[in-house]
């Protein structure tokens, strides 16, 4: 939501401030993060030393009012916020007063929306903590705040910390919310709020953070061995509770827990980390507790790393983002000429490539996870839709009956209105519509194979041809071939090489899907074709088309004009020499 304040000026947001700041106790700001300009309510200056209400060089000036051992943490924060990487501020450090004493504060903001990636403005509010907000009024447990206190003071003193943190989540409360009523939430927050009080107990300290979140911290040196038997304990008190409570109401909850000795990390780093552990916990079916894994937390922020890169790649006109095309050759009529020398390529498979900037060409099994799980795939879809239809265009220039193959991600196809894509592609393109090819994984609709045959019967219409991918793998339905308006199966690459590398009863799988396939009128491709041998052993179920490293393997559209497009003036010149 962007409350209409996209194009609004700095000077004029610090006017609105300065009339809004007259109707609260908390001090509202604005930081304008790119030219590092920070302007604060007047009634700031009454405790605390900020030279003036609008300073310049503010992150420096800043730097002086915060106490020094949360300056890292506070520098961290904007770092990320400057960067892009976060757009929410929501920071509890301590200010100095003119007294020189430190005080808590809550510090609240919000990257204002702008078209402009390179203007980033920071608008929020400052608050005082007070004791009152070091304790919650459900659970009676200490807060985030307090949290922050306990663990700066002992970091303070070694400038480590040593122990454990044990973060608790309970599973599915909006779901009970909705079923029982927030009453009925509210009494399984207190329970377990009693709970880790009870497990807690000459162990360490508990804390309540969000609506369902509690932390267990210990940095006095205990084990992880030690957080996971007070995980168990808490589960343990969890099920009394539900007793007492006459089982009306079932609940579980998750857990995620980091152990460390001697770190030097700071709190925010640490609950980076149990947060992870706890997401994990979810992930993997909630009611469990998961500790932290450095190997697989680094392939956590590597992951993450590249999707902000895909992101930047995307905003920067698809920067990166490049087709190859892998041959795809007639397998009833192999060559061109007598000597068997020119492959009879008809058509290649556009496969989409990205160079990421410090990594290299990465393995599309990296990124496409990443872009479906984002729903950017419905972007980059877009792109690979347009780039390969032009080039299909082009090249039919020179070979007027050359297709080009687009995979059509499952993703891509729920999340967008992939028929207005796939015609928008078309008419950009001006391609001939019986050129391209839209191959859809059979895999992905399993359970819902008339959603399948709808699909392909809306693609056919618009003209183009539809090749199910993959076919063989998983459990493939038979039931609806025959109502598919699918051009040729595709049999998948490890179904191929299985049969080739003499499994009989894959042999005699293909021979029948493909016996089948020509009595419903499709044709069949065999993908994985890596030798000639491989050819030797298939050619006897007559299959229609080959694909294969053995043709070629996936390159830019230079090497393939230049190494598999004829010509088709050379094309009847090949015939006539046979």
């Amino acid at each position: 939501m962007s409350y209409g304040l996209e194009n609004i000026e700095t000077r004029q947001l610090e006017g609105l401030i300065s009339v809004l700041n007259q109707c609260t106790d908390a001090f509202l700001f604005v930081f304008d993060l790119s030219k590092d300009t920070y302007f604060i309510s007047q009634y700031a200056r009454n405790i605390f030393n900020f030279p003036e209400e609008k300073m310049e060089n503010a992150t420096h000036e800043l730097m002086k009012i915060v106490y020094p051992e949360d300056q890292a943490s506070l520098r961290a924060d904007l770092d990320l916020l400057k960067s892009g990487k976060r757009t929410e501020h929501n920071l509890d450090y301590r200010w100095v007063n003119k007294n020189g004493k430190p005080i808590w504060i809550r510090c609240r903001g919000k990257i204002l929306p702008n078209n402009s990636e390179e203007h980033r403005i920071l608008v929020g509010e400052v608050s005082i903590v007070t004791e009152e907000d070091k304790t919650d009024l459900l659970t009676g447990l200490a807060t985030e705040s307090q949290l922050r206190i306990d663990f700066g003071s002992i970091w303070t003193k070694k400038q480590a910390v040593t122990g454990f943190i044990l973060k608790i989540d309970i599973d599915n409360l909006g779901s009970i919310n909705e079923q029982y009523g927030v009453m009925t939430g509210d009494v399984i927050i207190s329970k377990v709020g009693d709970c880790c009080r009870k497990i807690c107990s000459g162990v360490a300290k508990a804390y309540k953070l969000s609506s369902d979140e509690f932390i267990c911290m210990n940095l006095t040196g205990k084990s992880a061995l030690v957080a996971q038997k007070m995980f168990e304990n808490l589960r343990r008190e969890i099920s009394e509770a539900e007793q007492g409570l006459g089982y009306d109401i079932i609940f579980t909850v998750s857990g995620g827990m980091v152990a460390f000795m001697n770190d030097s990390s700071q709190l925010d780093g640490l609950l980076r980390k149990v947060n992870y552990s706890l997401n994990n916990a979810k992930r993997n079916g909630r009611n469990t507790l998961i500790t932290f894994n450095a190997v697989d937390y680094t392939q956590h922020l590597k992951t993450l790393d590249f999707q902000e890169k895909i992101r930047d790649s995307i905003r920067n006109d698809f920067a990166g983002f490049e087709l190859y095309y892998q041959p795809v050759v007639d397998a009833k009529n192999l060559y061109l000429d007598a000597d068997k020398t020119v492959l009879n390529v008809i058509g290649c498979e556009a496969l989409i490539r990205w160079t990421c900037p410090g990594y290299g060409i990465l393995n599309p099994d990296e990124f496409i996870p990443i872009l479906e799980r984002t729903g950017m795939m419905v972007s980059v879809g877009r792109w690979i839709l347009r780039t390969a239809f032009m080039q299909c265009a082009e090249w039919n220039r020179l070979q007027k009956d050359f297709r080009v193959s687009v995979n059509l991600s499952y993703i891509q196809v729920k999340k967008s209105d992939i028929l207005r894509d796939v015609e928008t592609a078309m008419l950009i393109s001006e391609v001939n519509p019986h050129n391209v090819t839209l191959e859809l994984t059979e895999s992905g609709y399993i359970d819902n194979g008339e959603e399948l045959q709808a699909l392909t019967e809306a693609f056919s219409n618009l003209g183009v041809n539809v090749d199910i991918d993959d076919f063989g793998t998983g459990y493939s339905n038979l039931r609806y071939l025959q109502y598919l308006k699918a051009n040729t199966l595709k049999l998948d690459y490890t179904f191929v090489q299985k049969a080739t590398a003499g499994n009989e009863g894959d042999r005699k799988i293909i021979k029948h899907i493909t016996q089948m396939a020509h009595e419903l009128g499709m044709k069949v491709c065999m993908e994985g074709i890596e030798e000639k041998s491989d050819i030797e052993k298939l050619i006897e179920y007559e299959p229609d088309k080959f694909q294969g490293f053995y043709f070629g393997r996936p390159c830019n559209n230079v090497d393939f004009r230049e190494h598999h497009l004829r010509l088709d003036v050379n094309r009847d010149v090949y015939r006539k020499t046979r």
